[in-house]
């Protein structure tokens, strides 16, 4: 059995698992809460290219996101995977910014 919940708007609209980000709020079964956003590499690739058409980011140069957490598959099975294995490394406090009792970041 696993000591967390996931939360995600999104991750029923998910169109591409390869081409995708999403943001997830973690709930930890002690009661700490964690928020995240999933990234592919491909989207990040792709989000590169958009930005040297927008001018965002230096025109492309960079791409950047609090609580970035890149994975092959943007995919319940594979969060969960990641998430567990954050968890068990003790890295989720570094990967992931601590949520309040009321939802926001700290």
């Amino acid at each position: 059995m696993q000591n967390f919940s996931l939360t995600s708007h999104a991750i029923d609209e998910v169109l591409s698992a390869a081409d995708e980000n999403i943001d997830v709020q973690i709930d930890l079964f002690d009661g700490r809460k964690f928020a995240a956003t999933f990234f592919t590499l491909r989207n990040l690739k792709h989000l590169l290219e958009k930005f040297r058409t927008t001018g965002e980011c230096a025109n492309g140069t960079y791409v950047w996101a609090a609580d970035m957490i890149v994975v092959e598959s943007i995919d319940e099975e594979t969060i969960r995977k990641t998430v567990a294995s954050l968890i068990e490394t003790g890295e989720i406090e570094f990967a992931c910014t601590e949520l309040t009792s009321s939802g926001r970041y700290d």
